[in-house]
This record gives C-alpha cells, structure tokens and sequence, in this order.
C-alpha cells in the first residue's frame, strides 16, 4: 500500500510538467495558426502610426536668453522693482503681446523660465514656421527692451543727482569743518576766560556732528558710485535661433509604439479567436 501511495507521489509532478509543456505548446501553436492575423494587425498598426507622424504639423522651438538687469531699484526701500519674476508676468501678458505683434498673426505657444540665482530669462516659442518663430521672438525681445530703456535711463539719472547733491553736501560740510577749525585755533591761541572755554566746547561739539556727517555723506558717495558702476540694463544674451529639427512629433517614437500596440492587441485577439472558436455554444448564448 505504503509503495503504491508512494509511485503515484512520485508521478504527479511529471505529470503537472507534461501537462504545462502541452499547454505552452498549444498557446506557440494558436499564435502560428493565426500568424497572418497578427501579422496583419501589426501591419496596419505601423501604417497607421506612420501615416499620423507624418501628417501632423511638425513643431519647432525657437529658443532665446535675455538677462533683465539690476537697474530698476526704489530708491526708499532699495529693492529691486524689474525681478525676472516681474519682467516674465510682462512678457507674458496679452497687452503686452499685442504691442509687439500683430493679433492677425499665429505666434504659437510662449513660455518663459526665469534661472535660478540670476537675472536671466529663458524664452522659448514653439511653432510650425521656425523662420517666423525667429522674427516675431526678436520684435518681442525688442519691444521688451524699448519698454525697459525708459526705466534704465531714470535710474541712472536718480542716481547721478544724487551723487551730484551729496557731493555738493560734502563741499558745504568740508567748508563748515573748515571754518569751525579756524576759530577754534584762534581761540586756542588766545587766553581762554570761561567764556570762551564754553564756547570752545561748542564749537568742539559742532565739530565733531560735522566729522559724523561728512563720513555718512562720503560713505553714501561711495555707494552711489558703486552703483552707476554696476549697473546693467536688460541684455540680449542669445539672440532667438531656431531648432533644426522638430520637437513635436518624435516620428521614430510614434510608429515604434504603433508596432507595439499592433502586435499586443494582435496576439490578445487571436486568443479571443481561437477561444469562441472552441467554444462555439457561447456565442449562441
């Protein structure tokens, strides 16, 4: 008894292998027989696939970097008023837009990426005519600058009269500082009496505000200075070029996936083929 349990034991997993090797069989054997279907729908697929890559409008990118400056800075806070933040909500806008091209013309989809820890912008057109895409990013480029000249100007012009009036202060305060010594040696050479030791101190007193104010006027002549020295207007960094070659539609990409597509749903209907095929009494259901 205990050697018959054991042989069957011992036969039931070939079994369970034959079993499973027929199978495999059976499912290479339905994908030959219906090669053709397969086959077929794989052919289609890469014809379809084929025949929209090449029908839809290829899309190029016309691609620009432009560098906003540091000019615009309000002089009570001393921030900067043109960010790239701010000069991209600009470009940006419609109204904006409209000035620099015609409503009439088809400029296609902006976007606009401020780099990071800079003042620069990226500018990027994407377009069926990259010819076009080139021009109209330069008139928008140059709307943006003649827009921006206005502000540059003024603020170098704040800037100059303001170096201007502190230098003016300096000679005023260096007059005073001046005058204030001279009477003080004269007294120092006279015979002090109480009053003019009072007076004396005054003038000691005067002196040293005026010494305090000439170095806040000469330090703030120094920043100015600094200032005009560093400051930049809004600069061209790359001229707007366009790609060579389309971004949209990869070609290549589109009928690869095609292929795929067609050959899966090639071998998944011929399973669901020969399946009704063997069972024909559901179809009757």
């Amino acid at each position: 008894m205990d050697s018959d349990n054991s042989n069957n034991t011992s036969t039931t997993p070939s079994r369970e292998y034959y079993d499973d090797e027929i199978d495999l069989r059976d499912l290479i054997l339905v994908l030959w027989n219906y090669r053709k279907l397969v086959l077929g729908i794989f052919l289609v697929s890469l014809i379809i696939g084929t025949v929209i890559s090449f029908a839809i409008t290829p899309v190029y990118q016309v691609k620009a970097k432009i560098s906003v400056g540091n000019y615009a800075i309000d002089p009570d806070s001393g921030k900067q008023l043109m960010t790239p933040e701010t000069a991209r909500e600009i470009l940006l806008s419609s109204d904006f837009q409209k000035e620099a091209w015609s409503s009439e013309i088809n400029a296609g989809a902006l976007d606009i990426t401020p780099i990071e820890n800079t003042n620069i912008l990226q500018l990027t057109l994407e377009t069926s005519e990259p010819q076009q895409g080139v021009v109209l990013l330069n008139e928008l480029i140059a709307q943006f600058e003649e827009k921006t000249e206005e502000q540059y100007e003024r603020s170098i012009d704040l800037l100059n009269n303001d170096l201007q009036n502190t230098e003016r202060e300096l000679q005023e305060i260096n007059k005073s500082i001046a005058q204030t010594r001279e009477l003080l040696e004269k007294i120092s050479n006279a015979e002090l009496s109480s009053t003019s030791a009072i007076y004396q101190a005054g003038l000691l007193d005067t002196l040293s505000r005026f010494l305090g104010q000439r170095d806040k006027l000469s330090e703030r002549k120094l920043q100015n200075e600094q200032k005009l020295n560093n400051i930049e207007g809004m600069e061209v960094l790359e001229r707007p070029e366009a790609s060579t070659s389309p971004v949209r539609p990869n070609k290549k990409m589109n009928i690869v996936v095609a292929g795929v597509l067609g050959l899966m749903v090639g071998v998944f209907g011929t399973f669901i083929v020969d399946y009704f095929r063997r069972n024909p009494l559901i179809l009757k259901k």
